[in-house]
């Protein structure tokens, strides 16, 4: 299991690129912590930028992640947990979770299956999580939010423009 105590607290603002297609694209951009002025590179392109929010829209509906971290930690044999979203095309957002153990004599996949089944039968089949990461200790034990922030920053994919103004994927 990874430690990710290492981890650096610096964060870059998400964005979100939507062209006249209708295709979204997301990224980060550093330059948007030191600015308040925004300009679109593009005139195609509609400009969003994330907020730091608690819910989460997944297939429609409306989550705070306190909820299902709540419901995961009442698990024997986790210690603690800490879910966010990610930007899904088809879903809205994505639940991830992290996941620290109180043991280290879990078979991890059962696990896993467990912490679904137990989120579905309280909550509903939307909220699974659609991936879950077992580690040795978050990246500031202490401090959820801060630890949200580092793991969230480190899942979502760069979608970055080249010279061609073509997308790339930098993930």
């Amino acid at each position: 299991m990874p430690n990710l105590n290492n981890h650096s607290v610096e964060q870059a603002q998400l964005s979100w690129l939507q062209s006249n297609s209708g295709e979204w694209s997301y990224f980060v951009d550093d330059n948007l912590a030191d600015s308040d002025a925004f300009s679109v590179p593009e005139q195609d392109y509609i400009w969003l930028v994330s907020q730091a929010t608690a819910t989460h829209k997944v297939s429609g509906y409306r989550i705070t992640h306190q909820t299902i971290e709540n419901y995961i930690e009442q698990l024997a044999g986790t210690e603690q947990a800490i879910v966010f979203g990610v930007p899904d095309e088809n879903k809205g957002n994505a639940i991830h979770a992290y996941v620290e153990l109180s043991s280290t004599n879990i078979e991890l996949s059962t696990f896993s299956k467990v912490i679904n089944a137990k989120l579905a039968g309280c909550l509903g089949e939307f909220a699974r999580t659609d991936v879950i990461t077992f580690v040795d200790e978050f990246p500031v034990a202490k401090n959820k939010e801060i630890s949200r922030k580092i793991l969230k920053s480190q899942n979502i994919k760069i979608n970055m423009l080249n010279n061609n103004n073509e997308l790339v994927n930098c993930s």
